[in-house]
């Protein structure tokens, strides 16, 4: 199949940061006169005493920067097997320099300076049904919620991948840099998930870090079709049709965040 296109939608994001206190509200250099507990007046300081003042530090998000598709096609087969689906992200070197408009595959491009955590994951399904995600197919494997179909689909970030050719790299992948692993997409409709992803921070201001993503699995043998989103061709040279005809089947939305890690 030729590559789609890889339009990348910057996010609009905002993080919200919980204290233990009530949040003030920030001017550009002082937020209230309120400074907290004082030490004892009363206490008998002699010369050369000490005091002291901790200071702690709370932080404002206001500058994450990360990218993913704003589409991504899967191809179901009405036979009902496994679906066709992007491969996982990875970067490309041409002559040991990034070559942003070589990187293929689905992914999430963190352009921030620090690592970003994936907070959340919710599953919508497309309005019309005509496809539902699903925990697992029945075992007859027909279609038994969808007008079209029943998809059991997993998301998983990739393993770290790397290539090198002498002292240059030739592709690139950082990979998942938090503790969690595949999430079955059901688990993810209409609630929060917390998948425990974070995608390591950028390589440099010219060079962001990616964490690839498979999604994949099967879908059940179809019980109708819409004529726009049929592929020509066959498995091994289908022939794309107009992308804007395929079927809208779900929406997945990513919360992210500033994660503290030691990558």
């Amino acid at each position: 199949m030729k590559k789609s296109g890889k339009a990348l939608g910057a996010l609009a994001l905002s993080a919200t940061l919980a204290m233990g206190c009530a949040v003030p509200a920030f001017a550009a250099d002082e937020y209230g006169t309120d400074i907290g507990i004082y030490s004892d007046h009363t206490e008998n300081l002699k010369q050369n005493d000490s005091v002291y003042t901790d200071v702690k530090i709370a932080t404002m998000i206001t500058n994450i920067n990360v990218a993913v598709p704003l589409d991504v096609t899967i191809v179901a087969d009405s036979a009902g097997t496994s679906v066709l689906h992007p491969s996982a992200g990875l970067k490309n070197y041409t002559n040991g320099a990034f070559d942003p408009a070589a990187t293929t595959g689905y992914r999430i491009e963190n352009y921030s300076s620090y690592p970003v955590a994936i907070k959340n994951i919710q599953v919508t399904d497309s309005s019309s049904g005509e496809w539902a995600v699903v925990a697992s197919l029945n075992a007859d494997n027909n279609t038994h919620t969808g007008t079209i179909g029943d998809l059991e689909l997993t998301l998983e970030p990739s393993e770290a991948q790397s290539g090198m050719s002498g002292s240059n790299k030739t592709q690139w992948n950082e990979g998942n840099k938090g503790t969690g692993g595949a999430l079955n997409l059901a688990t993810a409709l209409d609630a929060s998930i917390d998948p425990s992803w974070i995608v390591e921070r950028k390589v440099s201001d010219d060079e962001p870090s990616i964490m690839g993503l498979l999604l994949s699995g099967r879908n059940s043998i179809l019980r109708n079709v819409n004529e726009g989103s049929i592929l020509l061709g066959d498995a091994s040279n289908p022939q794309d049709p107009d992308p804007v005809l395929a079927d809208n089947a779900f929406r997945i939305t990513y919360t992210v965040g500033a994660a503290k890690t030691g990558v």
